[in-house]
């Protein structure tokens, strides 16, 4: 009998911990600031629903999980502990670096809706259980690049997971644009179509709320010699809140121009 009653207890006490070690979340808030000057970032601007400005640039994603913070900045993943309210960087280009809360930026709630930033979150970890390096540290690029994570990616964009159908929509635009990894300046003139799945797909990821979905659109465009179409993309993006498809659009912009004067100098010889 008492021993029966220790394995209900041990079994109940381990289900605790795993029940709590898979609870993730985003109500994290407010902005922090780097303390010394040892790192690149200099501050992470959380807004309490899943999304973090970092360093007054750009957009990343984000969950919390235990004292463990995970952020999604593009490419690449940081990882942070989270100890007596300040973050410490412990993976690669965050490591060392502490950053604290400004004083009262988090008294502002800025949580819209904690059930749909919930879910947001709960996916998010899933990503990052089944998509992480060895290290945990780290993107499994090879497995991303070779489609191992293909599946993974489809299941979790159809769960509703903007950042799976972005990377879903890399990885079916490398499918449908012949070329485009080998030499990706000829693909203009193959006159290639809009594939009907990428537009619907781009879709889906504005409508989920991610309006970085207008600058995968954009790029694809301009990838198949439509320019004005590119363009336009872009501009809606920038007026939705994507800050890359401004950027996007500006670097192209800067790269036309500097060609113009390469050719015009040529001529001129």
């Amino acid at each position: 009998m008492m021993k029966k009653k220790l394995f209900l207890t041990l079994l109940s006490f381990s289900g605790y911990i795993f029940l709590s070690a898979q609870e993730a979340d985003n109500s994290l808030q407010g902005y922090y600031k780097a303390s010394n000057d040892t790192t690149l970032y200099s501050s992470f601007n959380f807004d309490g629903n899943g999304k973090v400005l970092i360093s007054d640039m750009d957009y990343g994603d984000y969950f919390t999980r235990n004292d463990s913070l995970i952020v999604y900045p593009d490419k690449s993943i940081f990882v942070f502990k989270i100890k007596k309210g300040k973050l410490t960087g412990i993976s690669n280009w965050v490591e060392k670096g502490v950053w604290v809360p400004k004083k009262d930026s988090s008294e502002i709630n800025n949580r819209r809706n904690p059930a749909d930033a919930k879910k947001k979150a709960q996916l998010l970890a899933e990503y990052y259980d089944k998509t992480k390096s060895s290290s945990g540290s780290d993107l499994d690029f090879e497995a991303l690049f070779s489609g191992k994570t293909s599946g993974v990616n489809e299941d979790l964009c159809n769960k509703g997971l903007a950042k799976a159908c972005m990377n879903l929509f890399g990885l079916k635009m490398m499918q449908y644009t012949p070329g485009l990894l080998t030499d990706p300046v000829k693909i203009p003139s193959k006159k290639i179509k809009p594939h009907p799945e990428l537009i619907a797909l781009s879709k889906k990821i504005i409508d989920l709320g991610e309006p970085e979905g207008y600058t995968v659109l954009g790029s694809y465009y301009f990838t198949l010699g439509l320019r004005e179409k590119a363009f336009k993309t872009w501009e809606e993006g920038e007026k939705n809140g994507s800050l890359k498809s401004g950027t996007t659009k500006a670097l192209i912009e800067f790269q036309e121009e500097l060609q113009k004067e390469v050719d015009q100098e040529k001529n001129t010889k």
